[in-house]
């Protein structure tokens, strides 16, 4: 009986701790759409909050909003941190409709 109730409880803090990680993982996206540098009518430019680098995105508008939908931005852009090359400090990246499948 005992070890009924404990694998309910394990399973209970099992699913809060996916939470928890879904929450962590949506904040780093919120705190990245806030950190917009420049924007115009065809695209934004967004700081990536990174302490590695300085990593500046430039995203159009149109592919935005398909990662957005889709949730590739985050994967996307945690991809970009960890692929990095020890000698960059600051870097630009472009990513337009042509060439965002790149990155994912």
């Amino acid at each position: 009986m005992k070890k009924g109730i404990e694998s309910c409880i394990m399973k209970m803090k099992a699913k809060k701790g996916v939470a928890i990680m879904a929450e962590s993982k949506s904040t780093f996206i919120k705190k990245l759409l806030d950190n917009v540098i420049a924007s115009d009518e065809l695209s934004k430019t967004y700081a990536v909050p990174s302490k590695r680098e300085q990593l500046a995105l430039k995203i159009d508008n149109r592919v935005t909003e398909k990662l957005l939908a889709t949730n590739h931005l985050e994967k996307m852009v945690r991809t970009l941190i960890r692929k990095r090359s020890k000698s960059t400090q600051k870097e630009i990246v472009n990513i337009t409709l042509k060439n965002y499948r790149i990155f994912l």
